[in-house]
């Protein structure tokens, strides 16, 4: 054995360890404690950018860095959310301020850019990810912008993202990495169709379910997603692998699509089926063949793993999955960052160990909303 791979077996060991200790000993307070934090180092990753959107990330070294419209989208609905159930008017205001610069940022086409705040270059998914923020803030609030026509930005956004769909439902341009159709894009379908439950465009509700088909033509026998990652042929962080699980539940509820959610929960069951096979620990990627990475683990991953697990368990009754939401949470929990250092407290870092594959040495701000929203799922269905 190698010393490297005697320090990911030796991190493998203590996770595992850790995790055991978490189970059933986090209490309701302790998790209020957990969420205030994190939507404090939300509120810091906005102020860091001067109310210009939440900084992508913060790094030990380099500090924040600019505003991510992407996941700034995104984060609204959280906010939201947060500001409901706390009864705290701060994060609605911090919620429209958000959309507010979004506004100003939205391009002359109705796209949105792709990358930091900055940049030009249209992004489909970026736009398509946007949009939950934006159709979770009524249209009667947005505050005039200039360069705005008299078109709402969701759904100029919707008509832009419309426009570049291929006649065989798939979003070819504008991608991340180009001549390559990624499958999590199933959560682009799903931005649509949750924009259109206010829009109300007649056309949407067909040509999304021609994109849903196109996407589950990738499911494969073993239960898995061909091209689910960021690139063809490379292993999925579980990012992107719920990203397209999700994608593909959440739209095929709305479309009543119910052979895409059978085979949504098999591909989950097979997952649940690997981790049970590695002892209850769970990889920070897959591949096609359900290999896992386990030297890391993908914070963001777990918590959307444990979003849509209390979301099949109230759809199915079957309590593996109720069990599976809690179990992915606090196999995280204990990374949460709660030291002095205002810059960090709070946030959750894109890996563990913290020079992981998957974002390391970084906190991004989309692990923080998937905490949290995992954190709300939970909490909802009974699980704290």
């Amino acid at each position: 054995m190698t010393v490297f791979e005697q320090q990911n077996y030796t991190f493998a060991a203590q996770l595992f360890e850790q995790t055991m200790s978490n189970l059933g000993i986090i209490t309701l307070d302790e998790w209020e404690k957990r969420t205030d934090a994190a939507l404090l180092w939300i509120r810091r990753s906005i102020e860091a950018t001067g109310g210009k959107g939440s900084a992508h990330s913060w790094h030990p070294l380099f500090g924040w860095s600019k505003a991510y419209p992407e996941t700034t989208g995104y984060l609204i609905e959280t906010l939201l959310d947060y500001a409901e159930c706390k009864q705290d008017e701060s994060l609605r205001v911090l919620a429209f301020s958000c959309v507010n610069w979004l506004e100003t940022i939205q391009l002359p086409s109705g796209a949105f850019a792709g990358l930091l705040a900055g940049n030009s270059k249209p992004s489909v998914f970026n736009t398509s990810q946007i949009l939950f923020g934006l159709t979770n803030i009524s249209v009667a609030h947005f505050k005039s912008v200039p360069h705005l026509n008299e078109q709402g930005p969701s759904e100029r956004a919707v008509s832009w993202l419309l426009s570049n769909l291929d006649s065989d439902g798939a979003w070819r341009a504008h991608s991340f990495v180009p001549g390559f159709v990624p499958s999590y894009y199933t959560r682009a379908v799903w931005g649509v169709l949750h924009a259109n439950d206010s829009l109300k465009n007649p056309e949407v509700e067909g040509l999304m379910r021609h994109s849903l088909h196109f996407f589950a033509e990738r499911f494969l026998p073993n239960g898995a997603v061909q091209d689910w990652g960021f690139r063809r042929g490379e292993a999925a962080f579980t990012h992107t692998l719920v990203y397209t699980l999700e994608g593909f539940w959440e739209s095929a509820k709305r479309l009543g699509e119910q052979a895409i959610i059978d085979k949504t929960i098999a591909s989950l069951e097979r997952l649940l089926a690997e981790r049970a096979r590695a002892g209850g620990r769970t990889a920070g990627r897959y591949d096609e063949a359900w290999k896992g990475d386990y030297s890391f683990l993908c914070i963001t991953g777990n918590c959307q793993l444990s979003m849509l697990c209390s979301k099949l368990w109230k759809h199915t009754g079957e309590p593996k999955f109720r069990e599976a939401a809690s179990s992915f949470l606090t196999e995280i929990i204990g990374f949460q960052k709660l030291s002095a250092n205002k810059n960090s407290f709070g946030a959750l870092p894109g890996s563990a160990p913290f020079w992981g594959a998957y974002l390391p040495f970084r906190y991004p701000n989309w692990a923080a909303k998937f905490f949290l929203d995992a954190v709300s799922r939970n909490a909802v269905s009974g699980q704290f």
